[in-house]
Formats: structure tokens, C-alpha cells, sequence
């Protein structure tokens, strides 16, 4: 099973959107996805596909239910593990909780090809334990310094506290078919000063008006539609995601995920290792 976070430090880069989509073009291959929101405390991925979960991460913990009734059928076989929005308490799970969700997901393991992590914003400990757990990061930024700094801030604490190395960056929303591949360019070249970490170029989404209305209509754009420019860049994406990810050797399947997740000793460990706050520290 191929585990993929995408993530981005920054709010508002469309991120979720993007998960979202990927999952279904995936799906759309006859793969088996699940789209994991770990936006714990503000879930989204629900709300963009017009589905009203009855049950949630939340109630798994609680024992309510298994995970397996929690999941919710999204398009073309997609199933979702909705998070719980607007809880705080969730927003902060300790591991004993999630401890108990690699029992539960372990009996999905065999009817998963891809598992996609749609990280919440920030650069919370939570955000990058998770994020680190996957086996490929995804770092979405977009063509404005907030968003720059702050995924360069996500790559360089996943380097200093998890010596995590090998990163895939796509850019968002760009007018023009060269501006992702500029933006790539000078962001690889400014972190390339500071951090000695390998970045992948995975493309560019443009900017495109249908992005917009699919959301409003709660349906994935590249079903609406298909013919779009934004819809056309998801699967080259896609594309480029397998071809990435064939350059590397799996690292284990979702138990795996789950260990490096709430493994205590790595936990305390990575959280003692100082980080340094300046840019080019």
C-alpha cells in the first residue's frame, strides 16, 4: 500500500481540494483509495463532497462503533475516515488514542492500494507526526511568500527532528503553464541554501474557475468537470505521483504508519531536538 500526506503548512492553499480530487482520480483507476482527514479538529473533506457522516474518528475512540462503520462511500468506491469537526479535544489526540486506531485500521489493510492523509494547517506537532508517518510527502505551496515560508517551514522541520529528505512539491493555483515551474525553481533554490533535502517538481494546477463552482456544488471537479484544465493537471498528478513513487522502495504498509505514528520513544524523542526558529537556521 502506497501512504501519501498532503500537506502545506499554510491555510487557504487549497489543499483539501486537492486531496480530494486526487483521491477520486485515483479511485477513478479502479484503485481501492482511502482518503484519510486528519484535520482532527475542522474536517472538510466531508463537507466538499456533500456527505453527513453519522460517525467519526471520534466515535472510534469512544467505542461507539468500529472504523469500518465509520467510513463513509465516497465516489467511484472512495471510502473516507471522516475526522470530527469542531471538537477541540480531538485536535489533540493523545497516543493512547491513537494506539487504538492501528488495531482498527489494520482491518482495512488488505482493501487499500493508496492511503492519502489530508493534513490540517500549521505546523503542530500532531500535523508533522502525522505527515512523517506516510511514506511520501506531497507539499502543496502556492505563488506567495506566506505560502512559501511556511512550506519551507514544513520541509525544514520534517528534515531537522525526522532527517526526512526526499519531498514531492506541486504548485497551486498558477495563471500560466510556466509559473509552476518558476515558483519550483526558486523555492528548490532557496531551500537548497539552508537544507540538504532532494524536491521534486510534480506539476502545477492552474487556476480555474470550475475549482470554485464544483466546491459550491459539493462534488469533485474532476468529475464535473473532466475536461478542465484543473481536472486534465490531477491526472497528470497522478502520473507523476506513481512514476515518483517507483523511484523508492516501500517502507512498510499501514501498520508501519502507525507505529512511526505514535511509536512513545519517537515521539519523546523528536519533540526534545531543538529546532531553530530563523529561516536559514
Amino acid at each position: 500500500m502506497r501512504i501519501i500526506s498532503v500537506t502545506g503548512g499554510k491555510g487557504g492553499i487549497g489543499k483539501t481540494t486537492l486531496a480530494v480530487n486526487l483521491a477520486i482520480r485515483f479511485a477513478r483507476q479502479n484503485k481501492k483509495v482511502l482518503l484519510f482527514d486528519t484535520d482532527l479538529g475542522l474536517a472538510n473533506v466531508d463537507v466538499l463532497l456533500g456527505l453527513a457522516p453519522r460517525r467519526t474518528v471520534q466515535d472510534v475512540l469512544a467505542g461507539h462503533c468500529r472504523l469500518a462503520e465509520a467510513c463513509v462511500q465516497g465516489p467511484h468506491g472512495l471510502r473516507i475516515v471522516p475526522a470530527a469537526s469542531g471538537i477541540q479535544a480531538m485536535a489533540e489526540l493523545a497516543p493512547g488514542d491513537a494506539a487504538r486506531l492501528i488495531h482498527e485500521f489494520s482491518t482495512l489493510t488488505d482493501e487499500i492500494d493508496i492511503m492519502l492523509i489530508d493534513t490540517a494547517a500549521g505546523i503542530s506537532n500532531q500535523v508533522m507526526d502525522f505527515t512523517h508517518a506516510t511514506q511520501d510527502v506531497l507539499v502543496v505551496l502556492c505563488n506567495d511568500p506566506a505560502s512559501l515560508m511556511d512550506s519551507y517551514a514544513v520541509i525544514k522541520i520534517l528534515y531537522q527532528k525526522y532527517g526526512r529528505k526526499r519531498f514531492g512539491v506541486l504548485v497551486n493555483k498558477v495563471k500560466h503553464a510556466h509559473e509552476g515551474f518558476d515558483v519550483f525553481g526558486r523555492f528548490q533554490q532557496a531551500t537548497a541554501r539552508f537544507l540538504p533535502v532532494s524536491m521534486h517538481y510534480m506539476g502545477a494546477i492552474p487556476q480555474d474557475d470550475c475549482i470554485a463552482l464544483a466546491a459550491r456544488e459539493r462534488i469533485p471537479f474532476v468529475d464535473s468537470y473532466h475536461d478542465s484544465a484543473a481536472a486534465k493537471a490531477i491526472g497528470q498528478l497522478c502520473v507523476a505521483l506513481e512514476g515518483w513513487s517507483a523511484e523508492a522502495p516501500l517502507q512498510g504498509g499501514l501498520q508501519f504508519f502507525f507505529e512511526r505514528l505514535v511509536n512513545p520513544l519517537h515521539s519523546v524523542a523528536h519533540r526534545l531536538m531543538p529546532v531553530t526558529e530563523s529561516v536559514g537556521g
